[in-house]
């Protein structure tokens, strides 16, 4: 018997054996003195105690007989009582232990998160401000989300890290990446801006405000918007420019499920070159993107591209076509593979007419859109025959390259607006064979990328294992959501956060003394083990930032900013819209037409509302 554990038990009975004593004590007396008029006289301080439990009244002095069974029923009552709240305290108590409050503040008890001073003096809106008049020469008084992205709170304060800091963000589906980070990271980001997403979520609840901004692009060919007016893009635009042509068609083709895969590097390098010279073909031959699929869907159909480069085309890159198609059969169908791949999107009606602009339609001229806080928000998919990941690719390559021939030009290297990519799911949308090198040098040049991934196996498969830590190594800020399950890449964050000291006591019992040993040890744990990274709760994320410990993040939704009232109306205005045009695309019927100069944040009129 461990006789410390026995001496603690006795003291607490006898504790309560007396407090019971007191309180049935005073219950027999107060009711002896409600009924006789006087107070009875207790024989001993356990009187009360042994009258409720015996019903043996001659443990008190009384001139009248005592009402023992209304004592004894008040007893009963009272130990009714207080066994169903200790009963409940023990419930109520179990329950917080298993909650995620208990989880939470046990965490945020735990040495080694970083402390309020170090939020305070390295992750506040005071420290990213620091650096405001080399980030940010053309605002006089910056705020801190001009300079900084805000990834949460911690200790109370707002946490941000600089704009100079590529951001990964990971999270499995449903963890409330959109609701709880990326929606108030749109918003917030005061430059010229790209965004992606396979859904229109993020969308919804930004496109108002940020009209409000600047001019606001929709590129979706796909039809998942549901944006009354989405922009026109033309492939063929530059590419009567040689260089241009070639970038292009290596974009287009790094885009599709060829340029995807790590084991026919060279087929989607060949086959990036053919595409090239017919995108120039179609731009100096004043061909249409119709004739692009065409002759990317046979090599007897883009002889045509053949003649067209040879009498107006870059010198030697007709007959270079020429000797493509004619070479060996085998190769020239391996070749054609990828080609016709990367076409194949333009069969359907609909994805040709988001790639051919008509007269007057409004353009998206990369030069105009960095010089102020636009934003283009690229919708696509990955699946499916309509995949337009090659597409999408080449235009946010387009827009990048241009910001950063830009910021070489500019004081400091480095643009005076930055530019801001936010590419929620971009690994489900196309492979952007530029992340990698973007994520690594980027913010010097003003180019701000914050990339967000379901798991890092996502990035694995789009891009390779080399090009996968790459992109992880180069974000110095590091994002994580609860949820995620790849065991592997959960130890790497454990021990990226590091240990932790802790305190263990251990009692040992010896029979031959009769007698027990207690000893203490220091030892050295993870400042969170694997199942507690993966265990964390929706409201709760971590921050690995540079040099510095962990950050335990608070994570709070959209709706708890300050300007989440004009949030939602812009919502609700994009959702009216988004039904009307989805219910005429379900009926195959025409949606009424505005002029270009009717303000996009009208609201749709409740009587449309409500025929949807």
């Amino acid at each position: 018997m461990n006789t410390g554990w026995a001496g603690k038990a006795a003291a607490v009975l006898l504790a309560a054996g007396f407090a019971l004593s007191l309180v049935t004590a005073l219950i027999a007396e107060a009711v002896t003195a409600l009924v006789c008029g006087e107070r009875p006289q207790p024989a001993s301080v356990f009187a009360g105690l042994l009258l409720g439990v015996t019903g043996d009244a001659s443990q008190y002095t009384s001139s009248c007989p005592m009402p023992v069974w209304q004592i004894r029923a008040l007893d009963l009552l009272l130990l009714l009582l207080v066994a169903g709240t200790v009963i409940a305290l023990f419930v109520l108590y179990r329950r917080y232990k298993s909650s995620d409050r208990a989880f939470i503040a046990d965490l945020r008890g735990r040495p080694g998160f970083a402390s309020a001073s170090e939020v305070r003096q390295h992750l506040s809106a005071r420290a990213v401000l620091h650096r405001a008049r080399q980030l940010r020469p053309d605002i006089d008084k910056p705020q801190p989300t001009d300079v900084g992205w805000r990834v949460g709170r911690s200790r109370g304060r707002d946490v941000y890290v600089s704009i100079e800091d590529s951001v990964a963000l990971e999270g499995p589906p449903r963890s409330g990446k959109g609701y709880r980070v990326l929606i108030s990271a749109i918003l917030d980001w005061s430059g010229p801006l790209i965004t992606t997403s396979t859904t229109n979520d993020n969308l919804t609840a930004t496109m108002r405000l940020r009209q409000e901004r600047g001019d606001v692009h929709v590129f979706d060919p796909q039809g998942l918007s549901g944006v009354r007016h989405p922009l026109r893009v033309s492939p063929l635009a530059g590419c009567e420019d040689p260089l241009v042509a070639m970038q292009r068609g290596n974009a287009i083709i790094t885009g599709t499920a060829l340029g995807a895969s790590t084991t026919n590097g060279e087929w989607a390098q060949a086959s990036g070159v053919v595409l090239g010279r017919l995108l120039h073909a179609a731009a100096i031959g004043d061909r249409t993107i119709e004739d692009v699929y065409d002759w990317g869907s046979s090599p007897a159909f883009a002889r045509t591209a053949v003649d067209v480069l040879r009498s107006d085309g870059a010198p030697g890159w007709g007959d270079n076509l020429e000797a493509t198609i004619s070479g060996d059969e085998k190769l020239v169908s391996s070749i054609w593979f990828g080609v016709q791949g990367a076409v194949a999107p333009l069969a359907v009606p609909q994805i040709r007419d988001a790639l051919m602009p008509r007269p007057g339609d409004p353009t998206l001229d990369p030069r105009e859109f960095l010089d102020g806080a636009n934003s283009l928000y690229l919708i696509g998919s990955s699946s499916g025959a309509a995949a337009m990941g090659g597409f999408l690719g080449a235009l946010l390559d387009d827009i990048v390259e241009v910001a950063r021939a830009r910021a070489l030009a500019s004081p400091g290297s480095r643009l005076v607006h930055p530019l801001g990519l936010i590419l929620d799911e971009i690994a489900n949308i196309f492979r952007w064979d530029a992340l990698p090198r973007t994520m690594a040098d980027g913010g010097g040049r003003g180019i701000c990328t914050f990339v967000v991934l379901q798991a890092l196996s996502q990035a694995e498969t789009a891009w390779s294992r080399a090009e996968a830590d790459t992109i992880w190594a180069a974000a110095t800020a590091k994002v994580l959501l609860g949820g995620a399950s790849h065991v592997a890449h959960l130890r790497d964050i454990e021990a990226l956060l590091g240990a932790r000291e802790a305190r263990r006591t251990e009692r040992s019992w010896n029979t031959e003394q009769q007698g027990h040993h207690t000893s203490e040890r220091q030892e050295r744990l993870p400042l969170m083990s694997v199942d507690e990274i993966r265990r964390m709760p929706e409201t709760l994320g971590l921050l690995a930032y540079r040099n510095r410990r962990g950050v335990l993040l608070d994570l709070a939704g959209w709706d708890a900013r300050r300007d989440a009232k004009a949030i939602q109306q812009g919502k609700t205005s994009t959702e009216a819209e988004q039904r009307l045009v989805f219910g005429a695309t379900n009926r195959r019927t025409p949606l009424p037409q505005h002029h270009e100069d009717t303000e996009e944040t009208t609201p749709q009129p409740a009587e449309a509302v409500n025929d949807e």
